[in-house]
């Protein structure tokens, strides 16, 4: 498959953040902060951050970029990057291997390229805008699981959880009655990618930001996938609530039992 500058240049970025993760992942060296209570932020992520940046800024000095970590948001311009160059960051801490690199080119109101890179699992995930989705150079697809009670399901939870759990709790308690089981594996974007690839049948999340879940949004699209709100509106990578499934009736069922109060 031959892709986009734009996609190429994702890659390329992706790469080479990743590489900058391998450098610190299971090291001494990592000195972990605290955003909050429970959400770590390492040089880790601010030094694949720039690394990222600097190579899509070679290629594309005017377009625009939103990043995790800084507070960089030029989200002003018609072009804008949305990266997370650490998805999983307590995974990574923890000497984990489910974390990412997540890149998403968003031109004007949608996202057009995406790439989701697991530098421990050598997976990479790729998706162009009418183009389909990929992983390692292969098509992928979403599974054809129907029936909830056969259905695998991917989660997790936001880190606000402490502060306001009572929908997420319930969404959690009323969910995993009605499934085959629940996963939790701390990394957003590889929730998407995974399901795309037919792992999972379904993810739901809420606390979302924008670099989560920009790039898995186009590939489990093009993957054959269907995504809302909670509800039921078609999602935007600025909403934070998700409900991505494997298609219509998937989704639907699942869609009844989040919005039930039980």
């Amino acid at each position: 498959m031959r892709f986009s500058s734009y996609v190429n240049t994702a890659l390329l970025a992706a790469e080479k953040g990743a590489s900058v993760l391998l450098k610190y992942y299971n090291s001494a060296t990592l000195n972990v902060e605290y955003k909050g209570e429970i959400d770590p932020v390492t040089q880790a992520d601010r030094n694949s951050q720039k690394e990222i940046i600097n190579t899509i800024k070679n290629v594309f000095p005017q377009h625009g970029i939103l990043a995790e970590e800084d507070e960089m948001n030029e989200m002003g311009k018609e072009y804008c990057w949305i990266i997370d160059p650490l998805d999983g960051t307590v995974n990574f801490v923890h000497g984990l291997p489910m974390f990412c690199v997540s890149i998403g080119l968003k031109f004007k109101d949608e996202i057009i390229s995406g790439v989701i890179y697991s530098p421990i699992m050598k997976e990479v995930f790729v998706a162009e805008k009418n183009k389909g989705a990929w992983l390692n150079g292969e098509r992928i697809r979403v599974s054809k699981t129907k029936n909830a009670i056969r259905a695998l399901a991917v989660t997790g939870f936001p880190y606000y959880l402490k502060e306001n759990s009572a929908r997420v709790t319930r969404n959690f308690e009323n969910i995993i009655f009605e499934v085959q089981g629940v996963r939790r594996l701390g990394s957003a974007a590889l929730d998407m990618a995974y399901l795309a690839c037919g792992r999972f049948d379904f993810f739901w999340e809420e606390g979302l930001k924008p670099w989560d879940i920009a790039a898995g949004t186009l590939i489990v699209k093009e993957a054959g996938g269907k995504i809302s709100d909670y509800s039921g509106l078609d999602s935007s990578v600025f909403k934070d609530t998700m409900l991505a499934a494997n298609g219509a009736e998937m989704h639907k069922t699942i869609l009844q039992i989040i919005n039930e109060k039980k």
